[in-house]
């Protein structure tokens, strides 16, 4: 079996690591280049058409998990992705989009026989609530284009010089800076380090718009951090009954340990239960994965 992408960091780079270590544990052998790939592949849309078309060839399951979303009119670097990427699946033999709003979105551009919805995941050893709430609000990113919003959460810790926030990741490669007096950023870490900045904090506030399936909103709700998110793209699908829009940012506020114990029921988050889910449709398609490891 291989897995691509095989780089660190990043949305699809995290679920691809994460489900590598998970098949590792379950017995898979893997290999480095899918021309070598027996069973299956499991890709997001960075990948050679060529290479995937070799694999093919030598009989190899390709599984292609979708994470973007189209736009209209686009042009430049966005449009030649997005064209590659419905290249890329008409090799597949099973589509996985993270999100209902991905499906809604990017279904009609490809049309795929065999598909399935499903969320990603987290590793639970790594993110897990606290005994009780930390006192920071926070926000994790590791991009600051437009559509993170950081204008907006730039515009709220403005507005509340009273709160103490923790901000991990890129931000200071922002042209915001975010150089305030109630801010404490942090750059990048480890996932276990990562799970620990998470346990500081009370709530997640998260402006992003039209994020597919984000991993960040996926690590605070397993650490039991609700989240106060933009209702657009897959938030309000993915966070459920953990957290408001920002608009209600207050009610949040006021009522935490009942959006907190609402997390501790999103076992469906756990990575074990996604990558199960995974292999479980593959298996169905694919005798080969039925044999007994």
């Amino acid at each position: 079996m291989s897995i691509l992408p095989r780089k660190k960091g990043g949305g699809p780079n995290t679920f691809a690591g994460l489900m590598r270590d998970w098949l590792k544990r379950k017995g898979y052998r893997l290999v480095t280049s899918p021309k070598k790939a027996d069973m299956t592949i499991l890709f997001a849309n960075r990948a050679s058409y060529a290479e995937i078309e070799k694999a093919k060839k030598n009989g190899a399951f390709v599984l292609h998990r979708l994470d973007e979303h189209f736009e209209k009119n686009e042009t430049g670097f966005r449009k030649e992705k997005h064209e590659q990427l419905v290249r890329l699946n008409k090799l597949a033999d099973l589509t996985i989009f993270q999100s209902k709003f991905v499906f809604e979105n990017v279904y009609p551009h490809i049309k795929p026989e065999n598909y399935s919805i499903i969320y990603n995941g987290g590793d639970p050893e790594s993110f897990f609530p606290a005994k009780t709430a930390g006192k920071y609000i926070g926000h994790v990113t590791w991009s600051v284009h437009n559509k993170k919003r950081l204008d907006l959460l730039y515009k709220f810790i403005k507005e509340h010089p009273d709160e103490q926030f923790l901000l991990i990741g890129n931000h200071r490669e922002s042209v915001l800076g975010f150089d305030l007096p109630n801010v404490i950023l942090k750059g990048k870490t480890s996932r276990k380090r990562l799970g620990g900045y998470y346990r500081m904090m009370k709530l997640m506030y998260f402006p992003s718009e039209n994020d597919p399936c984000s991993n960040s909103v996926v690590e605070a709700i397993l650490s039991g951090v609700p989240v106060c998110y933009h209702p657009v793209g897959g938030n309000v699908e993915l966070v459920r009954e953990c957290g408001e829009p920002l608009s209600n940012v207050e009610t949040l506020v006021k009522n935490l340990e009942k959006y907190r114990q609402k997390c501790s029921y999103r076992t469906d988050l756990y990575f074990d239960e996604v990558a199960g889910k995974y292999i479980d449709l593959v298996k169905k398609r694919d005798p080969r994965f039925s044999v007994e490891l």
